[in-house]
């Protein structure tokens, strides 16, 4: 009989063991599951949290050299001063064929009155005289209001692709007093992402 008890008692200790192992098992996994962001219940804080993450293809033109010329562009007329912008528009008085297309607001800038149904006009940087020059650049960066780096690409009409390098797309820009601006950009890039942009508007509103 003491044999049986032994063996009782032995059986007892060792279930009590497994359920004890069985009970710090749960435990761990319920604490790894609520630190664990990976494996976080839906509904909990962190399950929201990594769905609210933004999308990294929420722009997936971005950094599209001719995209970024643009940017570089309207960033380089608000000093015009230092030159930076001629590596994307030409003012060289020798080449002073190479058109610029923009749309001017008012009487005084240049190329109001050779304006199309739509409100762009041609001008040619290289014959302008230097106030010309300075109304042009603050128009299209609407006096020094845009923000270049929040350019973003609505659609792309044409981008280079080997073999024909001009680029045509629609874009918004965000301005300094919280507007948003659509318009048009066109350009010429080489396979290196170098170019030229040549046609930069903006919608203009029905009178």
């Amino acid at each position: 009989m003491l044999h049986i008890e032994d063996g009782d008692s032995v059986l007892m200790n060792t279930r009590s063991q497994v359920a004890a192992i069985a009970l710090m098992a749960a435990s761990l996994t319920l604490t790894g599951c609520t630190k664990d962001g990976d494996h976080a219940e839906p509904g909990s804080p962190d399950h929201v949290s990594a769905a609210a993450s933004p999308s990294p293809s929420a722009a997936p033109f971005a950094n599209a050299p001719w995209r970024l010329q643009v940017v570089h562009l309207l960033e380089a007329l608000r000093t015009p001063q230092d030159g930076t912008y001629r590596t994307w528009m030409s003012d060289d008085a020798t080449y002073w064929t190479d058109s610029f297309v923009y749309t001017p607001r008012s009487t005084s800038e240049p190329g109001w009155d050779r304006r199309n149904y739509e409100g762009m006009t041609v001008t040619y940087p290289g014959k302008l005289t230097p106030a010309e020059k300075d109304l042009l650049f603050k128009s299209l960066t609407r006096d020094n209001r845009t923000i270049a780096s929040t350019l973003t690409v609505d659609r792309v009409e044409q981008q280079p692709d080997g073999t024909r390098q001009d680029y045509w797309f629609t874009f918004k820009v965000q301005s300094s007093d919280g507007d948003w601006l659509t318009g048009r950009a066109m350009g010429h890039s080489d396979e290196k992402g170098n170019g030229r942009v040549n046609h930069l508007s903006y919608d203009v509103k029905s009178p």
